[in-house]
């Protein structure tokens, strides 16, 4: 069968006398989609035909012409159906242009229709074009279709982009059958009528494999003609359709005799008028049509190829597909989804509108999404962007509604499992991440083999790989099929199972949240919240303390949750956040006695210590952490961290580092995040005077877990160490990085500022570090931080003394020993000792007896290379004030060992410059080189220009 192009249009059925077309508008559209013969976008045909008209009316002036086609074809009987989607139509009639030789004769002859001047128009230039055509050329593909024609870079048939390989597998192979098997969607049937272009097509249907030859009898009661020249086997085939020989009693057969007849007959009536067919869902088929089938394979006359839902097949089908496999009369071929560049191409074709202010190098913006949402599947894509608007944005796909048709195909296939494997896929679609086997098998009620089988029935279906869901589609469809009630108890199993195996806190939230009691879940949004801490996220983690206090009806844990927040006022107000610590530690003496009262005390004081020791109260943060100890045997793990954490923050300025590492071993065995662990080592690495194994382990730390820097002061610590080793270059670098990483957090700010402060004044730049420390000085005092802001009068004396402005450093450490209070950590204490020394005796005054015995005694209690070297430094600076060069000297050589053992350039440097000018003998030469070279080197301006015998640049 052919349509006649030349000439009055006529459709030529095989064996059947021909048919006209008449020449109005829906034969018309007809001609357009046969002349171009694939899928062409809707609205282009709507523009040829009516280009003044809007597109809406435009595109409903198509569909009711194309409902009018559709009849006309009917009363024609022309079974080349008139394939259509959303967004696209198609008309794969074959055609015959006609040739040369039939010069007489017009191309569609008489449909030059009035009012249509834009369609005459391409009739017109169509014509043109084959009249110029040389005899026998082939015709110039769509030569004149014009600015409306779809693009003809890639094929446009939806489902079927970038189907190479398989397209060429199937046309190459030479097997009697051929069964295409994919999930729903996949473009099973969009590839096989390209690959074979088949006119029959045996559509078997769903709900009918009870019955025999169902879809055989719709195939052929379909062709009239067919049952015309049926011969001896009239009434075998009558047997089938009644309507052959309606009058006429049919002869007594046995069963098996009639079979064998209706079999032979059914063969030899498709082996007569067909050479190729094509089975559509070959899962519904019933055992007679596949019986059928199998004879035709083996008889070889006519080839079949069969598209098929490998999950859906029965196992007498399947068995049946499988034998045929193996005597290579069968051919199969498992088809994939849409690999991205296949996609990219269906997404510029379908939607170019969504690409017009995105895509790079040619990659459209919605395809990293929507490759992921869809796993590839043709019809879940194409279904997805046609649904999508111009204000929907691709990191918000997994928000918008799933379409319905995709949820129905979806939701159909969850339903064909058995209750095992349904409940085993409901839990993996509300699970996050890849749950592991035994979650999966606490939420769904079974056992481990029984979710083992259940899970290889679900990867059947074509619903999961592995222990999750196929793709976003197939999750978001099944949460859809699952009853609130039931996904509040999924939930709530998957929280009891993810806290009994001590799982992340949030995932545990997550599941409490969702289920029907919230309550189980406020306790981990808590421990939750500890996390987004420690990596930085205080908004967020705020926000959950918040929620906690507020909504949860348990009054200890919304106390908890108001400790947390005082505790947050650490980072900006130490005064407001001691205030409510100390409220909460009062209201949570009027609980009973138990374990409530004795957690909310323990984290009150947690609170309170870690207050005390940044306020510079060590004193008093010791008192508080022997009451915090007594509480600490069968504290919840949650507020055992806080307890450790800040029992290390006080222990190890204290210089207790046997209580230190008992903490730290505390934080170990309740399983604190690894990087927290690694962080607090570093420290007591510090405190406890291994300068250099401090910095190898924060280098460390910042290697493997950067993401922590905005919740552990990682930056500010590294630079620190840098500073104290005598690297100021990288020690600036890593404060500036700290300021930024802790933007608008004062605490942090106060800190890096005084570090950079200190950093630049190595540096000689003075003019930024007075900006620096006076920042720092400005912060300490908003927070009501005493040790921040008399450090940075200590250090701003520092920096007056390096730039030798002897009155200036003496006022400023003057003002830093005001209202200090008692200074017990060996590090600030030995820093203000050492600068009330230096600064005395710049100004023509002995130096303070007590800060000398003050230095001696710190030595004592401390290993800490900085406080032995001010200690030799401050025992240089009296011998010097004394007159005593012997001992002076003796003393700075002290010096020069202690920072040369401890790698402490800058020290080592200024140690070299005294003993240069202390020496009267042959080793102060080989001094002043080496001071000198360090400076150079490492940068050391202020050591630069005292070297030179001047200042340095403000």
């Amino acid at each position: 069968m052919v349509l006649r192009l030349l000439g009055q249009l006529r459709w030529e059925p095989d064996a059947c006398p021909s048919r006209a077309l008449p020449a109005v508008l829906p034969a018309a559209i007809l001609l357009v989609l046969a002349r171009v013969g694939r899928w062409m976008p809707r609205a282009r045909i709507a523009a040829l035909f009516w280009p003044e008209s809007p597109a809406d009316a435009a595109l409903l002036n198509l569909r009711v012409n194309l409902h009018k086609a559709r009849r006309l074809l009917d009363e024609l009987g022309i079974d080349v159906p008139l394939e259509s989607d959303r967004r696209s139509l198609r008309w794969a009639a074959p055609v015959d242009p006609g040739t040369g030789s039939d010069s007489g004769h017009t191309l569609a002859a008489g449909y030059e229709l009035p009012g249509f001047e834009r369609f005459e128009s391409w009739l017109r230039q169509w014509r043109e074009s084959a009249a110029v055509r040389s005899p026998g050329a082939p015709e110039a593909e769509a030569a004149s279709l014009g600015d409306w024609e779809a693009p003809t870079v890639a094929p446009s048939l939806p489902g079927f982009y970038g189907r190479r390989l398989e397209l060429a597998r199937l046309r190459a192979s030479t097997a009697r059958a051929i069964v295409v098997t994919g999930e729903p969607g996949v473009g099973k049937s969009c590839l096989v009528s390209a690959a074979f272009e088949p006119r029959h097509w045996l559509r078997c249907r769903e709900g009918l494999r009870q019955g025999s030859f169902g879809a055989v009898a719709d195939l052929i009661a379909s062709h009239p003609q067919w049952l015309e020249d049926l011969g001896v086997y009239r009434l075998d085939v009558a047997r089938l359709l009644p309507e052959v020989a309606p009058d006429e009693p049919l002869p007594p057969l046995d069963a098996l005799t009639a079979r064998v007849r209706l079999f032979e007959a059914l063969a030899r009536t498709l082996e007569r008028h067909c050479a190729m067919l094509a089975v559509d869902d070959l899962q519904w088929a019933d055992a007679a049509t596949v019986e059928w089938l199998v004879m035709l394979a083996h008889r070889g006359r006519v080839r079949w190829v069969a598209t098929a839902r490998a999950d859906e097949l029965s196992e007498a089908t399947h068995s049946t597909l499988l034998a045929l496999e193996s005597a290579g009369t069968l051919q199969s071929l498992a088809l994939q989804g849409l690999d991205r560049a296949a996609l990219n191409a269906l997404l510029f074709e379908r939607r170019p509108d969504l690409a017009a202010n995105g895509g790079v190098l040619g990659t459209h913006p919605w395809l990293p999404a929507l490759a992921e949402y869809t796993g590839g599947n043709p019809f879940c894509a194409i279904e997805v962007m046609d649904a999508l608007t111009a204000g929907d944005q691709p990191q918000r796909l997994q928000r918008l509604p799933l379409p319905e048709r995709v949820a129905c195909m979806v939701r159909g296939r969850r339903e064909r499992l058995d209750s095992s494997a349904r409940a085993v896929v409901d839990a993996s679609s509300l699970a996050v991440g890849s749950p592991p086997v035994a979650q999966l098998a606490a939420m769904a009620g079974l056992d481990t083999a029984s979710t083992l089988a259940a899970l290889e029935a679900a990867e059947a279906h074509g619903l999961m790989e592995g222990t999750v869901c196929r793709h976003d589609v197939v999750r978001e469809a099944i949460r859809g099929a699952i009853g609130r009630a039931r996904a509040a108890e999924l939930h709530r199993r998957a929280a009891r199972y993810l806290a009994e195996v001590g799982a992340e806190p949030d995932l545990i939230a997550h599941h409490g949240r969702q289920a029907a009691d919230r309550e189980i879940a406020w306790p981990w949004v808590l421990r939750a919240a500890q996390r987004l801490k420690q990596r930085g996220e205080r908004d967020a983690a705020v926000a959950a303390m918040c929620e906690v206090r507020d909504s949860t009806r348990d009054a200890a844990l919304a106390l908890r949750a108001e400790i947390m927040l005082a505790q947050e006022r650490l980072f900006d107000d130490l005064v407001a956040g001691r205030a409510a610590l100390e409220t909460t530690l009062v209201r949570a003496g009027c609980l009973p006695r138990g374990a409530n009262r004795q957690t909310i005390e323990a984290h009150a004081l947690a609170g309170l210590v870690d207050n005390a020791v940044f306020s510079g109260d060590l004193v008093r943060a010791s008192a508080l952490s022997g009451a915090l100890r007594e509480r600490l045997p069968g504290l919840a793990n949650d507020v055992l961290v806080e307890a450790h954490q800040v029992l290390i923050e006080a222990t190890m300025r204290q210089g207790d580092f046997e209580a230190a590492q008992v903490s730290l071993q505390g934080l170990r065995d309740v399983g604190v995040a690894p990087p927290v662990v690694l962080s607090f080592e570093a420290q007591i690495h510090w405190f406890s005077g291994a300068v250099r194994e401090a910095r190898r382990a924060f280098e460390q730390l910042l290697e493997r877990h950067a993401e922590y820097c905005h919740g552990l002061t990682i930056e500010n610590d590294l630079a620190v160490m840098c500073l104290a080793l005598g690297d100021p270059a990288t020690a600036e670098t890593m404060a500036r990085r700290s300021l930024q990483s802790w933007a608008c957090v004062a605490h942090t700010e106060a800190l890096s500022s005084l570090v950079l402060g200190s950093t630049l004044t190595s540096l000689g730049r003075f003019a930024e570090a007075v900006e620096c420390l006076d920042r720092a000085h400005d912060l300490g005092r908003r927070q009501g931080s005493c040790l921040f802001a008399s450090e940075a009068l200590v250090r701003r004396a520092r920096l007056h003394w390096c730039a030798g402005q002897p009155v200036e450093a003496r006022e400023a450490l003057l003002a830093a020993r005001d209202g200090i209070g008692e200074v017990t950590e060996p590090l600030r204490a030995s820093g203000l000792a050492l600068m009330d020394v230096l600064t005395a005796v710049d100004v023509q005054a002995a130096p303070d007896a007590a800060d000398l015995l003050l230095l001696l005694s710190l030595c004592a209690r401390s290993r800490h290379p900085l406080v032995h070297a001010r200690h030799w430094r401050a025992q240089a600076a009296a011998a010097e004030h004394r007159a005593d060069a012997a001992e002076a000297l003796a003393a700075a050589r002290r010096l020069v060992a202690t920072a040369r053992e401890a790698g402490l350039l800058e020290w080592l440097c200024e140690a070299q410059g005294l003993v240069a000018r202390l020496d009267a003998g042959a080793g102060a030469t080989a001094a002043r080189a080496e001071a000198q070279a360090l400076a150079q080197a490492q940068g050391f301006g202020w050591m630069v220009c005292r070297l030179a015998g001047g200042q340095a640049d403000g």
